[in-house]
């Protein structure tokens, strides 16, 4: 494998993720959309585009933080992996997921042999190892150290780097190359950056005009399962709340050609999953909308998100009466003797 040094970064011309601005159209009209229980953060919505996102944003150290020393919800984080590897049945998901899913999609638009690859949040490598076996030269990101150390270790893959979530916009390029492609299947990865801006404008100018990008990511207006009073109550997790239109919404903003986004009916865990699908134009394109290949919906207005926010809410409190008033019969029942 050749080496690869980091991408050559562009002065940004946006307003970055600790500014007032939002980050997706720069608007600075902002209103709360919820309070958190502890009563110092809240998430705001954007009156023009409709993202969602935390108030105040962390500072890359705070983010780094929570993700060495508080942060659980991944199998190979600090807390559940420690200088171990993530489980067995967890690392068999994510193979099962990359051979049936991931590969499969990226196939449809792309023939992996000869490519250079950008395999980003690539977890233990399942995906990756798919990539390489199938003749393309891949670099892999991963921010949690269980899963790297697998990936290097048991995997055999070279080319994996540790960059945390602050940095991943900072991923490394082959050397004297740029991308043909770059995976971000089977696990989501905007709503956890300091700036989806910034990290899709990287992504951008990495990748060889007509060049791909695979997205997975999750609809916060569309949960599976309830597991939290709001759907927006993630912590410091998520400093954005996506929804299919504003993911959407960002590529278009960074000019690619959106070639397939939707709900994938495939894919779910505890939200219903976007599946994108977009290419950097051609170097005989030109970058207008009428090259690309869908036209953007209208999104719902920040009102219809209210709503379907309250109506999420008041699901998950009549959840827990329903289960109150069942706990009760069941000990009344008890006591009778049934």
């Amino acid at each position: 494998m050749p080496s690869h040094s980091p991408i050559e970064h562009s002065s940004p011309s946006i307003l970055g993720a600790n500014s007032a601005g939002c980050d997706l159209c720069h608007s600075s009209e902002f209103s709360v959309v919820m309070d958190t229980p502890e009563g110092n953060s809240s998430i705001l919505i954007c009156e023009n585009c409709g993202l969602m996102r935390a108030s105040p944003p962390l500072s890359p150290e705070a983010l780094d933080s929570f993700y060495d020393d508080t942060f659980v919800n991944d199998p190979g984080c600090q807390l559940r992996a420690g200088s171990n590897f993530p489980s067995d049945k967890d690392r068999k998901k994510e193979e099962i997921l990359a051979e049936t899913w991931g590969i499969q999609i990226i196939k449809r638009f792309v023939e992996p042999r000869g490519k250079h690859i950008l395999d980003l949040r690539c977890r233990t490598g399942a995906l990756t190892s798919i990539l390489t076996e199938e003749g393309a030269e891949v670099i892999g990101v991963e921010p949690f150290g269980g899963n790297a150390n697998y990936a290097r270790e048991i995997r055999r893959l070279s080319n994996i780097v540790d960059l945390p979530f602050s940095r991943l916009h900072q991923f490394p390029l082959p050397s004297n190359e740029y991308y043909d492609l770059v995976n971000i299947l089977p696990h989501h990865v905007l709503a956890h950056v300091l700036s989806p801006r910034r990290l899709l404008e990287q992504i951008f100018i990495a990748l060889k005009p007509g060049g791909y990008i695979f997205l997975d990511e999750k609809d916060v207006l569309y949960p599976v399962r309830h597991k939290k009073q709001s759907a927006l109550d993630s912590g410091p997790a998520h400093q954005f709340h996506l929804t299919l239109h504003t993911t959407a919404q960002y590529f278009r903003a960074m000019g690619f050609n959106l070639l397939e986004y939707e709900i994938d009916k495939t894919r779910s865990s505890d939200f219903c999953h976007i599946r994108i699908v977009a290419q950097k134009p051609k170097a005989n394109e030109k970058n207008s909308t009428i090259l690309r290949k869908i036209t953007l919906e209208t999104g719902p207005s920040t009102e219809a998100i209210r709503r379907r926010l309250w109506w999420l809410e008041r699901g998950w409190n009549l959840r827990l009466t329903r289960l109150a008033v069942k706990k009760k019969s069941l000990r009344m029942l008890q006591k009778l003797g049934f």
